[in-house]
């Protein structure tokens, strides 16, 4: 099994974070899944795919919704809160689509 770790994607909740990190007090959301080129959003808002995303998400303290969709398996999502410079490592096995 294949596994992919995002380690510093610059995601803030829509806004771009600095290119050398979150900024100060941001949360880190570290994501790995079983499919490498799944889409990642978070909030509703597309950040890439997961194959390509250097890093975590960076992400303001508070509610956020991490969402990973892949057109031949079920999407799968987590809503997290996340306090201040928090760091979070998720592990979202996606299950195929039955034919």
């Amino acid at each position: 099994m294949n596994r992919t770790l995002l380690l510093l994607a610059v995601v803030a909740c829509g806004s771009p974070a600095p290119v050398n990190g979150p900024r100060a007090g941001q949360a880190v959301v570290y994501v790995s899944s079983n499919v490498r080129d799944a889409q990642v959003y978070v909030d509703g808002r597309f950040v890439g795919n997961l194959g390509l995303l250097h890093g975590g998400l960076a992400m303001d303290p508070g509610h956020h919704r991490v969402e990973l969709d892949h057109a031949e398996y079920y999407s799968r999502y987590i809503e997290l809160a996340l306090e201040r410079a928090q760091r979070v490592k998720l592990d979202l096995e996606m299950k195929p689509v039955l034919p």
